[in-house]
């Protein structure tokens, strides 16, 4: 039997599959916002949050099942997966359909928004395969299929929109994404199974699938919702600021989902109790670097990546982008516990945390509406610290003392990267060169350095030495 890739080979393969679905998508959506009005782009980003809240209801959670259950029960898992994903695709034509009466951006390009009903098929079907992929550790093909699917939609996407068709084109890129995701993950490695519904076998998957869809939902609330409540609240162009800064948040959540469904579920899955402590500790550390580093650089400077990036008209989004970038780091944070509660058997208390969570949050945009995105953002970032809290204390019998562990090994290096970026950004700045561009390499190359000093010591000696931590052998 072939050696199974150690932890360090999980944590390259994550980085690349993180910077594949961040940093591409980023570039593309800086493209794509230079040819689109705000507008336009509000319109795409709110007809997506549908399909990604329409798609939740397809039992999702079915992936955390299979992660815990043998590959004979895969080909039920998949069948169930493709007939919801075709229901669910009639039921998001008929809301678009529908809100094309009530708001005049959604009917004017109807026929067009149908089209990322394809993510909600392609997300669906791609479940089973993955799964198959990581219960063998493949890191290597789950981090290449985001590569190939980014490059591949965002090559149709700009030649669309060179064309002449921009908003066709960021409709076409999103859409193309969840094809090729799911044509790259299926393909070679017997990864895809032919479907067959096994009464039985959906009946053992059930308890685990219900519960870690709920979860699933929630996060797809949490994640998407906000746009669609102050879509009836605000107008289109302060709705595309929301937008944005949602967009910035949502890159730790990419981040963070891929060394989830890469590295931290498929390890703790196969983990022995007594090693999590340690793993746990790592993996935060792991998200500290990756997550931490950027969101310091974003919020030390804001203004100037807004202006650079995406021109004066949207420099109205880099405060509420800010909050929203450490409400982001926040998560991806949060989403460490949540790993090893899925794949543990506490997907039940881990639906009751993400329920309170998502309602909480609808509850902060609601009344938070009328005091401005910024009151929004500070709410959500705030409610989004509670909770990480409450999923830290559920995860105590693997991180003991979790609020001397938070202050020591994360907040600690993130005040420490702060005032270096800051520091050596107000120093080019002022003493040396004013150029945009050369503030930020100074800036991002002192938090990045700093980044490293700080959390490198917890990452490195823990993979390296085999002999002290029994689950780096995997």
């Amino acid at each position: 039997m072939s050696a199974k890739p150690g932890y360090a080979v999980g944590v390259v393969w994550s980085a690349v599959n993180a910077a594949a679905g961040v940093l591409l998508p980023f570039v593309l959506f800086i493209f794509f916002a230079r040819h689109l009005t705000p507008a336009d782009v509000g319109t795409i980003m709110f007809a997506s949050a549908i399909a990604e809240i329409v798609k939740a209801f397809g039992l999702p959670g079915l992936y955390e099942a299979l992660l815990q259950q043998p590959r004979l029960y895969q080909p039920t898992a998949l069948a169930v997966l493709l007939v919801t994903g075709m229901a669910l695709l009639i039921v998001y034509i008929g809301v678009i359909a529908g809100l094309g009466h009530l708001m005049p951006n959604v009917g004017a390009h109807e026929w067009l928004l149908d089209l990322l009903g394809l993510r909600i098929v392609c997300d669906l079907a791609t479940i089973q395969p993955q799964a198959a992929l990581a219960q063998s550790l493949a890191y290597g093909r789950l981090a290449g299929r985001s590569i190939v699917a980014n490059l591949g939609a965002g090559l149709v996407g700009i030649a669309v929109t060179v064309y002449g068709e921009p908003f066709l084109g960021l409709t076409a890129y999103l859409a193309g994404q969840s094809v090729l995701i799911f044509v790259t993950t299926a393909t070679g490695a017997d990864a895809l199974v032919r479907p067959r519904f096994v009464r039985i076998h959906m009946a053992a998957m059930a308890r685990e699938a219900f519960a870690a869809s709920v979860v699933r939902l929630v996060a797809a609330v949490n994640n998407y919702l906000d746009q669609i409540i102050l879509a009836s609240s605000i107008s289109s162009l302060v709705l595309a600021y929301f937008n944005l800064a949602k967009r910035v948040e949502m890159t730790f959540i990419t981040a963070s989902s891929s060394f989830s469904g890469i590295l931290f579920q498929p390890t703790f899955s196969i983990q022995a109790p007594d090693a999590r402590t340690a793993a746990l500790r790592r993996s935060l550390a792991v998200i500290g670097l990756i997550c931490g580093v950027p969101c310091v650089f974003f919020v030390v400077n804001a203004q100037t990546i807004v202006m650079l990036g995406f021109g004066s008209a949207w420099l109205p989004a880099a405060t509420v982008a800010s909050v929203l970038a450490v409400s982001g780091f926040i998560r991806a944070l949060g989403s460490v516990h949540g790993a090893l509660l899925s794949v543990s058997g506490y997907n039940r208390q881990l639906m009751w945390v993400t329920t309170v969570s998502a309602i909480s949050g609808i509850a902060i945009v609601v009344v938070g509406a009328a005091f401005g995105l910024v009151a929004v953002a500070v709410g959500l970032a705030i409610k989004n610290a509670s909770i990480v809290a409450w999923m830290a204390r559920l995860t105590r019998g693997s991180l003991p003392d979790p609020s001397w562990i938070y202050l020591r090994d994360i907040v600690s290096p993130v005040i420490v990267m702060a005032v270096a970026g800051a520091g050596i950004s107000a120093l080019v700045r002022t003493q040396l060169v004013p150029d945009g561009l050369t503030v930020l390499a100074a800036s991002g190359i002192a938090t990045a350095i700093t980044g490293l000093i700080c959390f490198g010591p917890t990452i490195v000696p823990l993979y390296r030495s085999r002999t002290r931590i029994p689950a780096a052998q995997f």
